[in-house]
């Protein structure tokens, strides 16, 4: 019978997307540099030719390769401060990392005037000059954000007035993570490790991208969101760490 598979080499599964510095293309490992739950990673390459034609009918005698452009998509789940900023193309995405410095209000302060830009809190370990936190008013959705301009202590100064602030409030220490930014982004590194039906693995290695897109935050009710991020994969120059390795070759498939 015409059409039957000759190996189980099918195409059915998920992978683990790794991003780094370019230069630690190799050491990129899962504890470390994973951007978590994946769906749909997709990577592709599409050729175009530039073709000779003769005679009236117009047939083809000849094509040169004029261009050979490879992309790869994906969709990414967690909402972490390190996706979020490689997904808005930051500089600074690389230094993202969660945050879990936390104190408490220690007395209740008697905001609404200008002057009112001073707090105690239970403790200041992991809280610094020039980093922002967010005041919990209440459990729901009633928090500020301010930026710590000085530090005496246990003694916080903010840079904007403060409201009433109960006894015992939440001091989160948060990311800053700009929108729009127009700074370009450093070239970045990739190893993509996924598994075929048959549990045989495959390993990409991407030396040289950019993530081009891939910000969408939405807070909807229907469905997960995700970040639809898609890297543009870049030539090596004789400069590049790996361009002795891979020469003219954007990504690479290891593969039994």
């Amino acid at each position: 019978m015409p059409g039957l598979a000759k190996t189980n080499d099918f195409m059915l599964g998920t992978a683990t997307v790794m991003i780094g510095p370019a230069a630690e293309l190799h050491d990129l490992n899962p504890a470390e540099h994973s951007v978590g739950l994946v769906k749909n990673f997709t990577i592709t390459s599409e050729p175009s030719y530039t073709e000779l034609s003769q005679g009236v009918k117009n047939t083809i005698v000849h094509s040169i390769m004029t261009a050979n452009p490879v992309r790869a998509t994906m969709e990414v789940y967690e909402y972490t401060a390190r996706n979020l900023a490689y997904s808005l193309g930051l500089e600074s995405a690389e230094a993202m990392a969660p945050l879990t410095v936390a104190t408490t209000v220690n007395g209740a302060v008697n905001g609404g005037s200008p002057t009112a830009m001073t707090f105690d809190v239970t403790s200041a370990a992991g809280l610094t000059e020039g980093a922002y936190i967010m005041i919990e008013l209440d459990q729901e959705d009633n928090f500020i954000i301010r930026k710590i301009v000085d530090i005496a202590t246990l003694v916080i100064t903010v840079d904007q007035p403060l409201p009433d602030i109960p006894d015992d409030a939440p001091v989160k220490l948060v990311n800053n993570i700009g929108i729009g930014s127009k700074d370009d982004q450093p070239f970045y590194a990739a190893k993509i490790a996924g598994k075929l039906a048959n549990g045989d693995k495959v390993v990409i290695l991407i030396p040289k991208l950019r993530i081009v897109k891939g910000f969408n935050m939405a807070f909807t009710t229907d469905n997960y969101g995700n970040l639809p991020m898609e890297f543009t994969l870049y030539d090596l120059v004789n400069t590049d760490t790996f361009y002795a390795e891979f020469g003219g070759d954007q990504a690479r498939i290891f593969r039994q």
